[in-house]
């Protein structure tokens, strides 16, 4: 070979190692850089998934006639939807709890107490959130007028009579331990009653707070902040061969409302009759039936019989005595 043809060839070799050194660097700088956008990718959706799990939701908002993305927490009537554009999937009032439902329509001032499944309390949050009516009155209304005549009757009857009747519940000491002195608080029973005057008098059964050591009386008045109250209630009378009882309570003025008092001396038998009361423990339970026979006689709890009772076929259960 030519002289210094060698030393010619050995530099080639050298630059193109090094061209491919520089291009073998260049491919992996490259995938790494298009592995750290998949893992920002990837770490962004997981991000945004743990964002969604943990109940917050990016809603638009007209601020200053401008509009922004704010954030607000799950439970806000406002987390209703995400922004659009985002690829999220909404969250629609349906998929609320129930007790998220319940907490909004209390926030709304809303009565729920008649609904029995979580599909109605979504209806009855969204009728509200249509009709834009915090009190839910007008809705109310609506529902009411396309009601029957004799359902509108019922239904009036029972919103008329409801804030009248008490939940009482009787509670008695017991010995916290063989080994212990102190003694603690157990519930003995429940049972209903209603209120007679102003004054905080309750009338119920005897045989409710027979056994009872204290009682507590709660579910009377409007609203609910009012039917959650409970107060403390005494004894004032007693007929045990009535099987009747007084308590007192010191609940203000505006949650007592005294029960409009009928006769039952000209009772027919085929009339309606609606008991309202707290079956085992639920309170404000309507039920629904007919004078089956008047002029029936139990046995009271002190032994002798009581005259002149009205039977019927209306459902009673533990808990509505009084």
């Amino acid at each position: 070979r030519p002289e210094g043809s060698g030393g010619s060839s050995s530099s080639a070799a050298r630059g193109s190692a090094r061209d491919s050194a520089r291009a073998g660097r260049m491919l992996r700088l490259g995938a790494s850089a298009m592995t750290r956008n998949k893992t920002r990718q990837r770490f962004g959706s997981l991000m945004l998934a743990a964002s969604a799990l943990r109940g917050w939701s990016l809603v638009s908002a007209p601020v200053a006639g401008a509009r922004r993305q704010q954030e607000v927490p799950r439970g806000s009537t406002q987390a209703r939807a995400y922004a659009t554009g985002r690829g999220e999937t909404a969250r629609q009032i349906s998929d609320f709890s129930t007790s998220e439902l319940k907490r909004l329509l209390t926030e709304r001032g809303v009565d729920f107490r008649d609904c029995l499944e979580k599909s109605e309390l979504v209806q009855r949050l969204q009728q509200s959130l249509r009709e834009g009516d915090p009190g839910g009155s007008s809705g109310e209304a609506s529902t009411i007028a396309s009601l029957t005549a004799p359902e509108q009757q019922t239904v009036r009857l029972f919103q008329s009579v409801a804030p009248s009747v008490a939940f009482i519940t009787t509670l008695v000491v017991r010995q916290a331990s063989p080994l212990s002195l102190r003694g603690i608080e157990v519930p003995a029973g429940s049972g209903s009653g209603f209120v007679w005057d102003t004054k905080g008098h309750v009338v119920t059964n005897y045989h409710v707070i027979q056994q009872a050591q204290k009682a507590q009386v709660a579910g009377i008045g409007e609203g609910d902040s009012a039917s959650i109250s409970s107060y403390d209630a005494v004894l004032v009378g007693a007929e045990p061969e009535k099987d009747i009882a007084v308590l007192k309570v010191n609940a203000p003025a505006k949650v007592l409302k005294p029960i409009v008092v009928g006769s039952s001396s000209d009772l027919l038998v085929g009339q309606s009759v609606f008991a309202i009361g707290n079956p085992f423990g639920l309170d404000h339970t309507l039920t629904q039936g007919l004078v089956s026979a008047v002029g029936r006689e139990v046995q009271g709890v002190a032994g002798r019989p009581i005259k002149g009772c009205i039977q019927t076929d209306a459902a009673i259960n533990p808990g509505n005595s009084g």
